[in-house]
């Protein structure tokens, strides 16, 4: 070997076809980082990091992931709308204050 650290890179991609079924659950701990699921049918993925992986790359991502989110759920309901002006939101957009109970799930079902 040449000494040289070489990191391995996994790939995979899944389509996550939002149904009656989809969830998203953060669970929310006083003495660790949260833990976020989504899920739809028989496919689950979780994103977590311990706190000791919590540095600016990984809090870039967090940021990038929390933007996507908020533009995804405007671009949805933009669709929506036009789809059917007199429709309302089942539920409105919502700020991310954590909860302030150990380990409480906060989760949300696809109508």
């Amino acid at each position: 070997m040449s000494g040289r650290t070489v990191k391995s890179r996994t790939r995979l991609s899944s389509h996550l076809s939002v149904c009656g079924g989809a969830s998203v659950h953060l669970n929310v701990y006083p003495e660790r980082s949260p833990i976020l699921t989504l899920t739809t049918g028989d496919v689950s993925v979780t994103i977590a990091m311990s706190n000791t992986d919590l540095d600016a790359t990984a809090m870039q991502f967090v940021r990038e992931l929390a933007d996507a989110a908020a533009r995804f759920a405007e671009d949805c309901t933009r669709f929506a709308l036009n789809a059917d002006p007199a429709a309302e939101l089942v539920h409105p957009p919502t700020g991310l204050a954590a909860p302030s109970s150990a380990g409480r799930s906060r989760g949300s079902r696809a109508a």
